[in-house]
């Protein structure tokens, strides 16, 4: 136990080395100021060092050159860098949005999210009989700089971002309709997909290796209003598609009896299926040729519905975001470089 301590202690410093080495940071412990927003440093470690924490440990177990490589060398470095760099222009574009949708009218209630997820880390801890000590140390070992605190901190931030991020979505979106002849260019448009190039039969198959097994549960399942309910009661039922070639290779006598029209109904009888007694349920009867519009309808109105959603979302995100994100007075003051 104390190895394993002392080796996620070294990998906890490496990852904190790392980081520190290339650190600048202004007095205060801003990582930024997005529109005089202040990201706190604190926020920014705890979106990259947990990752990098975890890389490092996988790196480690993986290839320990490459470990070695990654924190020791000139190149790992700036790869590190590019990390940081990347990881807090994400926050900033996170903090951007949220600013976006706050104008909107949009907003989260980050007290109620902030009790919830207290209260549900200390529910947590209590159920697991966990001391608050013992769960800061585990934070802090999974790169979370104030422990519980940061890890806390970092799920109400995410929340919140995501909650937001939802909703401003559904606003720019909710104008997304489709039509009726919009569905019908779709499905003529695609009519390939939906062929079905042979007749298939969905059955639901139970096996056994004597007649007297078979017979008695298929006696139960026709006493009963739902004959396919007593099959799926076993474990080992089957439920398959089956082509009229695959039943005739295992027993041509059946195909009259499967490939019909069917609201679903139970086989009048035990049959040989397989070298074995199967009691039979046919499902539902799909014949060769298309899916009927009518059959698919709905599958292409959502189809149709996200296209539209996503390209509505795109365009906000060239045009109204891209435009506020421009007009946004953004200070960096956390540098991989030394300087501004």
């Amino acid at each position: 136990m104390k190895k394993l301590l002392i080796a996620a202690l070294m990998i906890m410093l490496f990852a904190v080395t790392a980081f520190a080495q290339t650190e600048t940071l202004s007095g205060s412990g801003i990582a930024a100021r997005v529109n005089g927003e202040v990201i706190t440093m604190d926020a920014f470690l705890s979106k990259v060092l947990p990752n990098y924490t975890e890389i490092s440990k996988r790196i480690e177990e993986v290839d320990p050159l490459f470990s070695e490589m990654l924190l020791n060398t000139e190149a790992g470095q700036k790869l590190l860098e590019e990390y940081e760099r990347n990881s807090l222009e994400a926050l900033i574009e996170e903090t951007l949005l949220i600013q976006y949708a706050r104008e909107a009218g949009i907003e989260a209630d980050t007290e109620v999210l902030r009790g919830v997820v207290n209260k549900s880390i200390m529910d947590t801890l209590t159920e697991l009989d966990i001391e608050k000590s013992d769960a800061d140390l585990f934070y802090i070992l999974k790169g979370y700089i104030d422990g519980l605190s940061s890890y806390e901190a970092k799920v109400v931030r995410d929340l919140a971002y995501k909650e937001v991020l939802n909703a401003l979505y559904e606003a720019v979106t909710e104008s997304a309709t489709v039509t009726e002849e919009e569905v019908e260019q779709y499905y003529l448009a695609n009519s390939s997909r939906y062929a079905i190039e042979e007749e298939r039969a969905n059955l639901k198959v139970l096996l056994f290796d004597s007649f007297s097994e078979a017979y008695s549960v298929w006696k139960a399942a026709s006493r009963d209003a739902n004959p396919a309910s007593v099959l799926d009661t076993f474990p080992e039922v089957q439920s398959g598609s089956f082509t009229r070639q695959g039943i005739e290779n295992l027993n041509p006598e059946l195909v009259k009896s499967l490939f019909k029209p069917t609201n679903g109904e139970l086989l009048s009888s035990v049959v040989t299926l397989d070298n074995k007694y199967a009691v039979i349920y046919l499902e539902s009867y799909s014949p060769a040729g298309a899916l009927g519009i009518d059959d698919v309808r709905e599958e292409i109105r959502q189809i149709l519905i996200a296209e539209k959603e996503d390209l509505l979302w795109r365009i906000w995100k060239e045009q109204e975001f891209k435009t506020f994100k421009e007009g946004a007075v953004i200070e960096r003051y956390y540098e991989t470089d030394g300087g501004e």
